[in-house]
């Protein structure tokens, strides 16, 4: 229900983009007549009333056929299969990285009863959403590249000339799939310092939402129970962290969908291609038929990510599954 809703808005607000598709893909500098140009519009599925358009969009996404690019040529599920799983392999390492920097935070503010270890890692937390992950790349960039030379140029994956195995679409994994230690070495060379964007513009909102849980569940009656009972320090610890993990899952997932859609900046700025310049590519060209086949593929990506923290969730806190109820 959500994905229909939203894919129908989709269709009407790809359709006050500026700009007419049908003379974005036609030569009309030699005069353009109404019968060609209505030509044009019915090539592009572009022709009828907008209600029949509906129709035929909602046939085709039932049919899993999103239509074919006015500026490739090529079906639209493919151009964007092609490109999606490079940018959600991106999204994943970053996010992978700021839990797990989240987790060991946790750990740290659990366990260490240093003063001004423990000021620091809360203050850290306070960075939510304060330094936007482009300037971090452009300074790191800057600082890794031009001035240092750790990193290699910010111009792709790999180097020019390396070409990279494809199985599964995606690029690292593909190559560890293949034995591709060439591809895979240049990819991790390629990717550090993006990803190292990611994890420390990142880390700070799912800490944020972590550490706000670890206050909660420090004084709450299971972990008083647990003290009163004679548990372990370790056992008290994974209960307190088990039990505050749920507004921060449910944080990764919300940065999940944005990043899936928002990465695009990265792309851009590390030239590393991705379902993001598709969507800049089909903006610019006035490609509707492009922009709303990514739409429905970001938001069916959501949807998905979605379920999954309902279901981690479930999984961390027994409370939280149907029927469930009481403190545990």
């Amino acid at each position: 229900m959500h994905l229909a809703v939203f894919a129908t808005a989709a269709f009407f607000l790809v359709r006050v983009v500026p700009g007419d598709p049908v003379l974005a893909t036609v030569d009309a500098t030699q005069g353009l007549t109404q019968e060609q140009y209505d030509a044009a519009a019915a090539a592009l599925g572009l022709d009828g009333s907008i209600w029949s358009q509906l129709g035929n969009f909602w046939v085709g996404v039932l049919q899993g056929d999103l239509g074919s690019s006015s500026v490739t040529g090529r079906p639209v599920a493919s151009e964007i299969w092609s490109r999606l799983p490079s940018t959600l392999e991106l999204v994943a390492l970053g996010l992978g990285g700021a839990i797990l920097l989240s987790l060991i935070l946790a750990v740290v503010v659990l366990t260490s009863r240093n003063a001004v270890v423990l000021r620091v890692v809360r203050q850290y937390a306070k960075m939510a959403g304060a330094i936007p992950d482009f300037c971090v790349g452009v300074l790191g960039i800057v600082l890794l590249y031009t001035m240092l030379h750790i990193v290699p140029a910010p111009l792709g994956r790999v180097d020019p000339g390396t070409s990279l195995p494809l199985v599964t679409g995606f690029p690292v994994l593909d190559s560890l799939l293949t034995v591709r230690f060439d591809a895979l070495t240049q990819q991790v060379a390629h990717l550090a310092l993006p990803w190292l964007v990611l994890v420390l513009t990142y880390t700070p909102t799912i800490w944020r939402q972590l550490l706000l849980g670890l206050d909660e569940q420090a004084a709450a009656a299971p972990t008083l129970f647990r003290i009163a009972s004679g548990a372990t320090r370790p056992a008290i610890y994974a209960s307190i962290l088990r039990r505050a993990c749920a507004g921060a899952v449910v944080m990764v997932g919300a940065l999940f969908g944005g990043l899936v859609g928002g990465v695009v900046v990265l792309e851009q700025l590390f030239s590393l291609g991705g379902v993001g310049q598709f969507a800049i590519d089909s903006v610019d060209s006035v490609d509707f038929l492009a922009l709303q086949g990514f739409l429905v593929a970001i938001a069916a990506v959501c949807l998905i990510a979605f379920l999954v923290v309902d279901l981690v969730n479930m999984l961390l806190d027994p409370r939280r599954r149907p029927g469930a109820g009481g403190n545990s």
